[in-house]
């Protein structure tokens, strides 16, 4: 008979990590709280809360802050989070800016720090991160060794078990290790995601879909990805770029993508195609506000678009259209309960959800489209910055709540 010693080890070893991060988590959201109540609302034997405890506050995660009231016998001694004990921090790499935030354990932000995303090599810009990093704790009075986890944010296809982007054509990165200089230059774990997967699980810890366990994001911005949760979980697939929705080809579609090959989703529907179609629309002598001028933005689209221009209006319908079609894949191919748009294009709102919700609900089969909810980003131009503060949480023992992890 095999020898079953090691896993029952290992069962040993989960569940007392398990009843750690419940008697943790529950201190952190709890206020004050004693002994003997954690050990009424997790059912923990009192000598293995007492442990464990006595394990946090060797640790300084936690800390007693004082005796209790009791109608008899011996008071309680009060127990409290203490928040500043592990930082996390949060880096979101975008195609225009990199912002970077410090938060403590409970994911408070206590500072954030904005530059334009250097144009040059990816080992510039990881040191540009570092750099931000550092001068942003100094500031804080705290050192690096106080950080327990960072988390990375990149616009393009990230392998999430080896912190690699593998893709990202809107940085002009292919293969690029991330994780592990980061993590060298800080001295704390580093994981990476990609902008849909991170945006989808801060709308669902924090955002429009709070308690949803199965939500899709479509990340729409310079580029355009998803982000799918399912059962309460991340979607990641075999090589962890699960969710590179921007990437699939429409036949007929004609332009090259950023990636480098033709026809993708990615052409027809981000901030670039709604630019490019105004752009097409003044070459072939429409009338805009917009003519004239090289320099505009999909804002600056939108903007015009509420203005009632007219080749603007046509844009922003096109762009709902794919959008809408995207949407229709991520619903048939996995049932969400709700579909949430997010990224710099999210902002302008009903004009473009309207369209995405009829051509979306025009292309699902009516069980498929049964009570899913297509709604914007509730975080807004947040919601990448707060994935990778979420993701660096999901990776400190002093968060219990676990979407991120496989």
């Amino acid at each position: 008979m095999a020898n079953r010693s090691p896993r029952r080890g290992a069962d040993h070893t989960t569940m007392r990590e398990v009843n750690r991060s419940l008697v943790l988590d529950l201190i952190r959201a709890g206020g004050t709280v004693s002994r003997a109540s954690i050990a009424r609302s997790t059912s923990l034997a009192k000598p293995t809360v007492s442990a464990i405890v006595d394990e946090l506050l060797a640790e300084d995660l936690i800390k007693e802050i004082g005796v209790g009231s009791t109608a008899g016998g011996r008071p309680p001694i009060l127990l409290q989070f203490n928040a500043r004990s592990q930082l996390v921090v949060g880096a979101h790499i975008g195609a225009r800016k990199t912002t970077i935030a410090i938060a403590d354990a409970t994911g408070s932000e206590l500072t954030r720090r904005e530059l334009p995303t250097p144009s040059g090599q990816p080992d510039e810009t990881l040191a540009t991160v570092a750099t931000m990093i550092v001068a942003a704790t100094t500031d804080e009075g705290v050192g690096l060794a106080t950080i327990s986890a960072v988390g990375v944010v990149v616009p393009g296809l990230t392998d999430f078990h080896t912190g690699i982007c593998t893709l990202a054509p809107n940085l002009g990165w292919r293969d690029v290790a991330v994780g592990g200089p980061l993590s060298a230059r800080l001295g704390a774990p580093v994981y990476v995601h990609n902008a849909g997967q991170a945006a989808a699980v801060a709308e669902n810890v924090e955002g429009i879909g709070c308690g949803i366990d199965d939500l899709a994001l479509l990340y729409a911005g310079t580029g355009l990805s998803a982000g799918v949760i399912a059962g309460g979980r991340v979607l990641h697939g075999a090589g962890g770029t699960a969710g590179e929705i921007g990437h699939c080809a429409v036949p007929g579609l004609a332009d090259r993508c950023a990636c480098g090959r033709v026809g993708c989703l990615e052409t027809v529907a981000s901030g670039r195609a709604l630019v490019a179609a105004v752009h097409r629309a003044v070459a072939g002598g429409r009338e805009t506000i917009l003519a004239g001028r090289r320099d505009f933005d999909g804002r600056e689209v939108a903007s015009a678009a509420d203005q009632g221009d007219p080749v603007a209006r046509e844009a922003v319908a096109e762009l709902g259209r794919y959008l809408g079609y995207a949407a229709s894949w991520v619903i048939n191919a996995y049932s969400p309960a709700m579909v949430v748009i997010g990224g710099g294009l999210a902002a302008i709102g009903e004009p473009l959800l309207a369209t995405v919700r009829r051509v979306a609900l025009e292309h699902c089969p009516e069980p498929s489209a049964r009570g899913v909810e297509i709604c914007a980003s509730q975080l807004g131009v947040d919601v990448e910055l707060r994935g990778a503060v979420l993701l660096a949480m999901q990776h400190s023992e002093t968060y219990y709540r676990v979407v991120f992890r496989a």
